[in-house]
């Protein structure tokens, strides 16, 4: 599974085979993978059904190599899946835990510290994309202070019940900034009635839990 999300989002692109690159090669697929990866990307709430299908048939698996029928059940549980869950978000409550951490980040972002969610894979894809909104909003006179975010491998563990973790830190350098970022981040966060633990080491993150990682998939129109 880590190797899966390192390629969806923002590893290296995979080698093909010489012979499923020139279709001369039909490998069977491994349905329960397909399947558990299928349930990640539906459940993390932030692919849609046809960015799934793509992640699916274009970057987990060989499109070359994937037979027709492999080729029509993986389309067929892309949608099963996502059935689920449309189903079960007619249950959910108005507001999430997940909604409640989206308003907690808007009202970071607008003070100043970046906000991001699903940033990149790992915590330097998250640095790396906080550092261009810090590039791009600097070039627009805007100013950024810090920034806060989870990545990829953070809500493949929240999908398991581990609780989310947020990266922090501050632009200038500084410790003592960071710790204050931090603090900000503890209030905001624990201001929409969720709870944070933080040792006040700015080397560790901040763990959001019990968090209930309900997040509504966005639609294909």
């Amino acid at each position: 599974m880590r190797e899966f999300f390192r390629r969806l989002f923002g590893g290296q692109p995979i080698a093909m085979p010489r012979e499923a690159a020139s279709g001369a090669s039909v490998e069977p697929v491994d349905r329960a993978d397909t399947v558990e990866r299928i349930e990640v990307l539906t459940w993390g709430g932030f692919e849609t059904p046809a960015s799934t299908l793509e992640a699916i048939l274009e970057e987990y698996l060989m499109p070359e190599s994937i037979g027709p029928d492999d080729r029509g059940w993986i389309e067929a549980e892309v949608a099963r899946a996502f059935a689920r869950k449309r189903d079960e978000e007619a249950t959910w409550p108005a507001q999430t835990d997940v909604d409640r951490l989206a308003v907690a980040f808007e009202a970071l972002d607008a003070a100043g510290i970046i906000a991001l969610h699903r940033a990149g894979y790992t915590r330097s894809d998250g640095i790396s994309d906080a550092a261009e909104v810090y590039h791009a909003r600097r070039e627009q006179g805007r100013e950024s202070r810090g920034f806060v975010f989870y990545h990829g491998q953070d809500v493949e563990a929240v999908l398991v019940d581990r609780g989310l973790y947020l990266a922090f830190g501050a632009y200038d350098d500084r410790d003592e900034t960071a710790a204050g970022i931090a603090a900000e981040i503890v209030a905001a966060v624990e201001a929409q009635g969720l709870r944070t633990t933080w040792e006040g080491d700015v080397g560790k993150r901040i763990l959001v839990h019990p968090i209930r990682w309900l997040n509504r998939s966005p639609s294909d129109a």
